[in-house]
């Protein structure tokens, strides 16, 4: 009689060759394309079941075969929720039945959880409400460069033809006071420029639009463009309203950026004021000094403001006391006027201390307003953006649209509705496609932001891998980072980076190129001290698993195959959109049909040996465990554990707690994920079995499996 460990090694030595020899078997072929071919049409719980060869096919291939008739049993499994700790199906010891509830796909009403079809999945909503609101901050580091470098630059213009030759100091001295720079003719701009703002019959006069004169007023040129020595192109006060109205005038105003220019301006200039009609001629200090008390300066008259800061607050009947708004008496203790509007002493308007509080306060609050208008319009792009199914649908709602394009820092006044529906049917696989041509980052960004199609319709969302995948992945490498704490905290930390930098991976070059996935993914894999190449890789990754003419199946590397399962990634290494509704992912269609072969050469295994058969089914299952309890609540991993460990039979009749100190105490469970030290293990089993059933025929597998059930 041929031994166990005969019998398990002639399978074992080359497990990889005999499962393909399994799959190879026209029947096991001939049912695992049935499988393939139909578990796409199934719908609900009840089709699963009313379609015999699926259900038996993937009954058997969890293990389960014996359990096809308790339909009742199975179907309170598949409708649980696998997620919810209190579930049916996390309540039962016997761990195979939550492997199997997590390969469908099935809600608890019994129908295949449907995957809502909307133009931005929940992930890219978020980033994109994220540099939404980022813009403000984005918008003014960007002005306050071209600030930077005009305040440096402009002193030294010497003319207007100097001016005229700059374009980037024209173009931002234009912008500040609303002008295109695109549309000026420098002829026009030459004669606006040396325009006498006071002479009613100058150039700059002559236009109905007014910010002609304000460009002439923002400039000291004489009528023939020189500047007066001593001078220059602009007062100091003049490049300061230009800076200013720049910052306003590119959306920048309620900016960190603007508001520590306003701040500065704000400090260096109070010291300057001497009565309070001049504090209110000075638009940027009074901005400053009313939102440093808490006030909208759009809400304000300056000649109530006159009389509040004039105010005597020792008076009751002070027009500052007699305003409902704390913030009017804050405003007026925060300066020293008196009440006929001047300043009295050497303090100034405002002493040191009024100073740094009002500046403080101004910097508790410029960006109130901005941030609550863009809680509103990010509300409302929340709420109205799932309802789009199209491009179309979008672009006509203006609030949305230009909410979408801005987070990607384009301004929707600059860029055609034409242009953008191109980006947005653009297919960023394709090299040749309208956002990849572009050029323009921003414009590949807003493309791979939403999930439109060629057509402009909403399509489901593409996905490298399905999150079961990602989650088992995750499992895996932590599993293998053992028990040290600072090992753990790694796994997880890198668990987590991949779990979301996977969502954005849209090829598989794009994956490759990103070396913390791979080696995440080759870790997962135990292919990590393999040395593939990229190469390599790629052929893995768009292998067709269940083609059996794919590099991963020639290869015969077990791993491999497993790897290329893991993805989603089609032949030419795009990724394809999601099914809105399937009873079961690629990955779970051919992990099933992987068990399914497998369940098959250990049925053929325990032909021969029954012992074989269950050291088979341990070596597969000794991934998963985690815990002597994974083993107490399996059968038939508790008999092969029992055998090998030399436990009495009679330890079932003790509490769980002591049957799982009795396995922990015997053995190590870290050297289950060792395949050496797990070979070592099954071997003392098989001898063990052989010994124990030398005279007695031992139990069927199906009776360990569900004895006591």
């Amino acid at each position: 009689m041929i031994s166990t460990y005969l019998t398990y090694r002639s399978y074992a030595a080359d497990l990889s060759k005999s499962l393909q020899q399994i799959s190879q078997n026209t029947v096991v072929a001939r049912e695992a394309q049935f499988f393939k071919d139909n578990i796409g049409s199934i719908k609900s719980v009840d089709d699963f079941m009313k379609n015999t060869r699926v259900f038996n096919y993937a009954m058997k291939a969890y293990g389960l075969e014996d359990m096809t008739n308790s339909k009742a049993f199975i179907r309170k499994v598949l409708q649980s929720d696998v997620n919810d700790q209190d579930s049916f199906v996390r309540k039962l010891t016997d761990t195979r039945f939550l492997t199997f509830a997590k390969a469908f796909n099935f809600a608890t009403d019994g129908k295949v959880a449907t995957s809502p079809i909307v133009a931005m999945d929940a992930d890219d909503q978020d980033d994109t409400i994220g540099l939404y609101n980022d813009q403000r901050i984005k918008k003014g580091a960007t002005a306050a460069t071209e600030a930077k470098y005009y305040q440096e630059t402009i002193s030294l213009v010497r003319d207007v033809d100097d001016l005229l030759a700059n374009q980037r100091l024209l173009a931002y001295a234009l912008e500040s006071v609303g002008l295109d720079p695109k549309i000026m003719s420098q002829t026009t701009l030459r004669s606006v420029l040396t325009s006498d703002v006071l002479d009613p019959d100058s150039y700059a006069n002559q236009f109905a639009d007014t910010r002609f004169r304000d460009l002439a007023a923002a400039f000291s040129f004489s009528a023939d463009g020189s500047v007066s020595p001593g001078v220059g192109a602009q007062t100091a006060a003049q490049v300061a309203d230009t800076v200013y109205f720049n910052y306003e005038a590119k959306g920048a105003g309620a900016s960190p950026a603007a508001a520590t220019f306003k701040a500065n301006y704000y400090e260096s200039m109070i010291g300057s004021i001497t009565s309070v009609d001049q504090l209110l001629a000075d638009d940027k200090l009074l901005t400053v000094a009313l939102i440093g008390a808490g006030l909208d300066p759009s809400l304000q008259s300056k000649i109530q403001l006159r009389d509040v800061l004039t105010s005597d607050l020792n008076d009751p009947d002070s027009v500052a006391n007699t305003l409902d708004a704390d913030s009017y008496r804050l405003l007026a203790a925060r300066f020293n006027f008196n009440t006929d509007g001047t300043v009295s002493g050497g303090a100034g308007a405002q002493t040191e201390t009024q100073r740094a509080q009002t500046i403080t306060t101004f910097f508790s609050g410029y960006d109130d307003d901005a941030i609550a208008a863009e809680g509103r319009e990010t509300t409302y792009f929340k709420l109205l953006l799932p309802n789009m199914g199209s491009i179309s649908e979008m672009q006509s709602n203006s609030r949305v649209y230009n909410y979408a394009l801005r987070a990607y820092g384009i301004d929707p006044a600059t860029v055609s509705k034409t242009t953008i529906r191109n980006v947005l049917q653009s297919d960023l696989n394709n090299p040749a496609s309208f956002a990849n041509t572009s050029r323009d980052p921003r414009l590949k960004a807003l493309a791979a932001a939403f999930n439109f199609g060629a057509d402009g319709l909403a399509q489901p969302a593409k996905a490298a891998q399905s999150k079961n995948s990602i989650l088992a992945m995750a499992q895996v490498v932590v599993a293998k980072a053992g028990t040290d704490k600072t090992l753990q905290d790694q796994a997880k930390a890198e668990a987590t980076y991949y779990g979301q930098a996977i969502l954005d991976v849209g090829s598989v070059d794009q994956f490759l190129n990103n070396t913390l996935l791979v080696d995440f993914a080759l870790k997962s894999a135990s292919l990590e001290n393999d040395r593939l190449s990229n190469e390599t890789l790629k052929k893995i990754l768009t292998s067709d698993p269940l083609n059996a003419r794919s590099f991963v199946n020639q290869s015969g590397n077990a791993k491999y195959r497993a790897l290329a399962a893991a993805f989603n990634f089609n032949a030419d290494g795009s990724v394809p959109p999601q099914a809105s509704v399937q009873a079961q992912t690629r990955s779970d269609t051919i992990a099933t049909i992987d068990l399914y072969a497998r369940q098959t050469l250990e049925l053929t295994v325990g032909d021969q040996s029954e012992g074989a058969r269950l050291a088979l089914y341990f070596q597969r299952k000794a991934p998963e465990i985690t815990s002597a309890y994974s083993i107490l609540g399996d059968k038939a991993l508790f008999q092969v554990a029992r055998t090998a460990l030399g436990l009495p039979a009679t330890m079932s009749n003790a509490s769980i707690e002591t049957q799982a100190a009795a396995i922990t105490k015997k053995l190590e469970l870290a050297d289950l994920k060792d395949s050496k030290k797990l070979e070592k293990f099954l071997g003392r089993f098989m001898a063990m079995y052989d010994i124990t059933n030398s005279q007695n025929s031992a139990s069927s597998f199906a009776s360990i499996l569900f004895a006591n059930r």
